[in-house]
């Protein structure tokens, strides 16, 4: 582009975060607990295009990490509580 990186990055779009940190028993794949699976799926698919969903297990506590990004802080919050509170039935 040969353009400052100041200039480039006014064309990216921030969007509000959150992450919450959800105690479990076990560490099973995520995509093999049907609960979580469908809330992820769930978010994913409200999201579309306007945020992202990543969620995995800590490697040194027994924690899974939930972060949701979205087009808006209360979207984003409810959306990842969403899925903690799914996380939490099924491995808390």
């Amino acid at each position: 582009e040969d353009k400052p990186l100041s200039q480039l990055a006014g064309i990216m779009a921030v969007y509000p975060q959150k992450l919450i940190n959800v105690a479990v028993k076990q560490k099973p794949d995520l995509a093999d607990v049907p609960e979580v699976a469908e809330a992820v799926k769930a978010v994913e698919s409200k999201l579309g295009d306007e945020g992202r969903v990543l969620i995995r297990y800590s490697g040194t506590e027994n924690l899974c990490r939930i972060m949701v990004e979205g087009p808006t802080e209360a979207v984003t919050e409810s959306l990842c509580t969403r899925i903690a509170k799914a996380v939490k039935k099924a491995l808390g």
